[in-house]
């Protein structure tokens, strides 16, 4: 009798020869001739064969974006949780954007000195070259004094207002020096932060008791860092602000001084007769237009420039999707090293799992698949095949696209992938135990003339019961399905009436229906 028990239990490896199939059944040993074997006779079936295998897989997003802030700042408010569904662009958190608030005010302080600028430099021109100041009398109508005076008492309330700009400004410097100050007086430190850390280095981090010292001191030193870095950073912003309201005032006291040296110049350029010394002075006066006009563009500048760093303070989505991670809460530091917000656009996810060789050579990109999560099931397709083997798992990576509402799928949790790993279809299909082997050489025994004929045959896909044979039978043909003492090429056989009838009957309504079969599996079908 075969030995089945020496049956490969890999049923999806296609049967490329025969001595991948040595445990199908060993050759019956010759008897007599005048022996006869008692066999069981079917004609081969025409049908298809499919083996199905399931696989667990790590759902993810196909994108996934980390949301890092570019502005280092205290966190004054976060407006999602993880969880929460959000679109492009909207706003997830806002930061402190005080520091960036005093350099927009002194981008416009600039703006607007510059401004006063180009208006004194015009007014010296149209004094001295524009039209009706062509003699000495028109430069001192009453119109034309009221001009120049209206022009120097602009530039004087400018110089208040810059003035009182400059005293708050020095106030919120103390304001910040106080408070650095108290930092350094809680965090008992004379030189800086650094030594907070240094002191933290000399536990014994070998007990646990030094570890947690070392802890501690480590996240103190942190924490302190993260504190006094904020305040130094607005003493340096508020100096800065401070140097620069000094020469906003220092360059309207030049402009008035600069108004009343047009002035008295127009008065006196009329008294001058070199016509050469004349057009050298308008030229002049050009000049300084054209300077005060370039002052005007980089002062723009500078406001753009200041525009662009608020919006760095408040954080916003950079695609549409789900918030998977929110790593800040108010009251925190955000910096760029340290990714604000997790976002996984779920519209595709994508199922990864691990297979060996023998089953990556079944799939392909395209191939349909079949997702089942908590008694859900979703359809894919595969989009990547590992060219590779993953150094981890020795084995080979597939990715799946899972198509579908897939809001209900959570990154990194396990699924069910199903898919048909081998599938042959109009195939010549026989019993397992119909099949013999000698050697590498596959054979079956054949019934003809009333004898067993051994016909040789090459063999295909397989499982448990069946087998595919691509040469050697036709349907027509008749095989033996059992095995007998007696049976070797050559023996008369005898097949039981009631059962070569059954058998045949049953054969030939399987044959009738084979091309119309469905199959209803959990594994997308091709």
């Amino acid at each position: 009798m075969k030995n089945r028990q020496k049956r490969s239990a890999l049923f999806l490896c296609v049967v490329l020869s025969a001595s991948a199939l040595w445990g199908c059944g060993q050759a019956p040993e010759a008897e007599t001739v005048d022996d006869v074997a008692v066999v069981e006779t079917a004609n081969p079936e025409v049908g298809e064969l499919r083996l199905s295998a399931d696989f667990i897989a790590t759902i993810n997003p196909d994108e996934s974006v980390y949301v890092i802030p570019k502005a280092t700042a205290e966190v004054l408010e976060v407006r999602v949780q993880a969880g929460d569904v959000v679109e492009e662009g909207e706003v997830l958190a806002v930061l402190d954007d005080t520091m960036a608030q005093l350099s927009m005010r002194n981008a416009q302080t600039a703006a607007k000195n510059a401004q006063l600028g180009l208006n004194s430099a015009q007014l010296a021109y149209d004094l001295q070259y524009g039209e009706g100041a062509t003699t000495l009398n028109d430069m001192q109508s009453d119109n034309t004094v009221s001009q120049a005076e209206e022009g120097v008492n602009q530039l004087q309330e400018n110089l208040v207002d810059a003035m009182n700009d400059l005293q708050k400004t020095k106030d919120q410097l103390k304001d910040k020096e106080k408070e650095l100050a108290d930092l350094k007086v809680k965090y008992d430190f004379r030189e800086s932060v650094n030594e907070i850390r240094d002191y933290a280095d000399t536990f014994d981090k070998s007990t646990a008791e030094g570890m947690i010292d070392y802890l501690s001191n480590l996240q103190r030193y942190q924490t302190a860092a993260q504190e006094v870095g904020a305040v130094e950073g607005a003493i340096a912003q508020y100096k800065s602000a401070i140097d620069q309201y000094e020469e906003a005032v220092e360059t309207l006291q030049d402009n008035i001084d600069t108004a009343y040296d047009s002035y008295s110049q127009a008065v006196t350029a009329n008294n001058i007769s070199n016509g050469e010394i004349l057009e050298g002075q308008k030229k002049a006066s050009q000049n300084s237009i054209s300077q005060a006009q370039v002052g005007i563009s980089q002062a723009q500048l500078g406001i753009e420039q200041a525009q662009e760093s608020l919006e760095t303070y408040i954080i916003t989505a950079s695609i549409s999707g789900v918030i998977e991670t929110v790593n800040l809460k108010e009251h925190d530091f955000a910096t760029s090293s340290n990714p604000a917000f997790v976002i996984s656009n779920k519209d595709t996810m994508v199922a990864t799992y691990y297979v060996s060789e023998d089953v990556r050579n079944t799939f392909s990109v395209g191939q349909k698949i079949a997702l089942e999560k908590d008694g859900r099931l979703y359809d894919g397709e595969v989009i990547e095949i590992g060219g590779a083997i993953d150094a981890t798992t020795g084995l080979f990576k597939i990715k799946a696209a899972v198509k579908g509402d897939t809001t209900s799928l959570l990154s990194g949790t396990k699924a069910t992938v199903k898919t048909d790993t081998y599938h042959v279809k109009n195939a010549v299909i026989i019993p397992y135990d119909a099949v013999y082997y000698d050697g590498t050489q596959a054979y079956v025994y054949t019934v003809v003339d009333g004898k067993a004929k051994r016909t040789e045959v090459e063999t295909g896909l397989y499982d448990v019961d069946s087998i595919v044979i691509t040469e050697g039978l036709t349907r027509e043909d008749t095989i033996i399905t059992t095995w007998s003492a007696q049976l070797r090429d050559g023996v008369k056989v005898s097949v039981p009436l009631d059962s070569a009838s059954t058998e045949n009957s049953e054969n030939n309504e399987n044959n009738e229906n084979s091309e119309n079969t469905e199959y209803t599996e959990n594994s997308t079908q091709e």
